[in-house]
């Protein structure tokens, strides 16, 4: 309560309330007490009580945020260091846990030492590599590499979101997934990358696009990177499907596609992250 409080005070208000609550209390406790009744006797205790926590409020609420002078009321910057006592005080910034850790954390990486192409497919590239650990011993990895790929989070202006369902070999399933596709080349700008599977999938085009961050989809065992992106002021279009290449294409307020990801309908990876990190920018 008292964060909240603070956060909504400025030390000038702080200072103005404090000393006018000060004067009103004595002066009612100097008039109850002149009226010498055990009832008035009560109330100028009381008053006297109320004019002490004034003065401990304007002494904790209404100091400097730069140098900890105590304000001075009705002055609007501090007779130290001339800071402006109208502005609110800065939040305390949150300490950087995770960069910290980071900064004292040990050296974990691997090294090279052979490598070994198993595979070499249109999509996939298999290697066996024997690398050197921390603490001098080696070890093999298996790996895929990849050359990165693309998702789109289409929002509509009412609100939805442009879904494809479409069936996954790998795992045996028809999936509810965002429009995505992998890189034709390495380099290739990522951006542009977006725009063409979106018109392509689902043949919608937009006037608006949001870069929601990378991440990496299964870093264990494969260097595949997705970017995502937020696609606004749609303008909706005919597919240009490649000729294996089958899926629908729907429409779905973004809060159901937000409740099927939280319980489990939708289990692809990049539609989890792509519709959540979209629903957190969009209620901002």
């Amino acid at each position: 309560m008292l964060k909240k409080l603070r956060s909504k005070l400025t030390p000038y208000s702080a200072a103005c309330w404090g000393c006018a609550a000060f004067i009103a209390a004595i002066l009612l406790a100097l008039a109850a007490f002149s009226a010498r009744t055990v009832g008035m006797t009560f109330l100028g205790v009381l008053c006297a009580f109320i004019a002490t926590m004034a003065i401990a409020f304007w002494f904790d609420f209404g100091r400097c945020p730069r140098c900890g002078t105590v304000a001075r009321p009705f002055r609007v910057r501090c007779s130290k260091c001339e800071y402006p006592l109208c502005k609110k005080p800065e939040p305390e910034a949150k300490p950087d846990t995770l960069a910290e850790f980071e900064a004292n954390a040990r050296d974990l990486t691997e090294t090279t030492i052979t490598s070994e192409e198993l595979y070499d497919g249109v999509v996939l590239h298999a290697f066996k590599d024997t690398v050197s650990l921390p603490n001098g011993k080696s070890s093999g990895r298996e790996y895929l590499k990849h050359l990165g790929a693309v998702c789109v989070v289409p929002v509509t202006e009412d609100g939805c979101v442009v879904v494809e369902r479409q069936y996954r070999y790998a795992v045996g399933q028809t999936m509810i997934e965002i429009p995505a596709g992998k890189l034709d080349y390495k380099g290739e700008d990522h951006l542009s990358a977006a725009k063409r599977e979106l018109r392509e999938e689902t043949g919608y085009t937009a006037d608006r696009w949001t870069f929601l961050g990378e991440y990496l989809t299964a870093p264990a065992f494969s260097d595949e990177m997705i970017s995502m992106y937020m696609a606004e002021g749609l303008h909706k279009g005919e597919q240009d499907l490649d000729e294996d290449e089958f899926l629908d294409v729907i429409e779905v307020p973004l809060e159901e596609l937000v409740d099927a990801v939280m319980t489990g309908k939708i289990t692809d990876a990049k539609t989890q992250s792509g519709i959540l990190k979209a629903a957190r920018i969009l209620r901002k």
